[in-house]
């Protein structure tokens, strides 16, 4: 997006990268050149008690709150996972759920260290540049320790339904196939909640942004950049012009 004396980049991420991936390319690195401010989801120099949250008390074994068609999924989940079951049985819902999506990133080779975030944050600091974060980490788990019951035992089903695996959205993010994406989106409650309310925040931050003269790179999770909620269609609803340049 750019009206002459403010740009801004939107970069769709992926939280965890295997180390061999390649995804700076030439467009990329010309935002990252350019830009003054990196704005993330979170600051990955900030640390949350994910367990303090993520553990229940009284919580039913994993298996008997999933349905019983998806039980063998689940259970190779927590293979992947390399996590000890009785562990994840004192885990909330949602808390398994992000646990068992981690988890499969991580037995692709994936982890933090590797991601997006991770490697803009470093190149900004390294270079003195202004770096920002939307939310902080801890309020982005308690978000998610807010839902409801049915809402966490809904994410539960999602994480284990097949429909999204790491592979595939790596496959996509690689090819730049947005449409790929979209086909697998939901427009239900639970994604106006994970996905709709905070890109509704941001893209109301980036239109205020617009104002102000200067080169911003923006880079979210990629699911915030396809779907019904899709941040570019919540900013075009403003009246920006967005457009896709990779």
């Amino acid at each position: 997006m750019s009206d002459g004396d403010t740009t801004i980049y939107l970069l769709g991420s992926i939280h965890l990268l295997p180390p061999n991936i390649r995804w700076r390319t030439k467009l990329i690195d010309r935002a990252i050149a350019e830009s003054g401010t990196l704005v993330l989801e979170s600051s990955p120099e900030e640390t949350a008690d994910f367990r303090a949250l993520a553990q229940g008390s009284g919580l039913k074994p994993a298996e008997t709150r999933v349905s019983p068609g998806k039980r063998a999924l689940l259970d190779a989940m927590i293979r992947r996972s390399n996590m000890p079951r009785a562990e994840l049985d004192g885990y909330k819902d949602w808390a398994l759920a992000t646990t068992l999506a981690v988890g499969d990133a991580n037995a692709a080779g994936a982890d933090t260290r590797n991601g997006v975030e991770e490697k803009l944050w470093i190149a900004f600091s390294s270079s003195g540049k202004t770096k920002l974060a939307f939310y902080r980490a801890k309020d982005q788990l308690l978000q998610l320790d807010a839902l409801s019951g049915t809402e966490q035992r809904q994410m539960l089903e999602n994480a284990i339904s097949g429909k999204e695996n790491y592979g595939e959205t790596l496959r996509a993010w690689a090819e730049g196939d947005i449409a790929a994406l979209d086909k697998v989106s939901e427009c239900t409650p639970l994604d106006g909640k994970l996905v709709g309310q905070p890109n509704n925040h941001w893209a109301n931050w980036i239109a205020a942004r617009m104002k102000r003269p200067g080169t911003v790179l923006v880079a979210v999770g990629l699911g915030h950049m396809a779907g019904p909620y899709a941040l570019p269609k919540m900013l075009s609803a403003r009246g920006l012009k967005v457009e896709r340049i990779e």
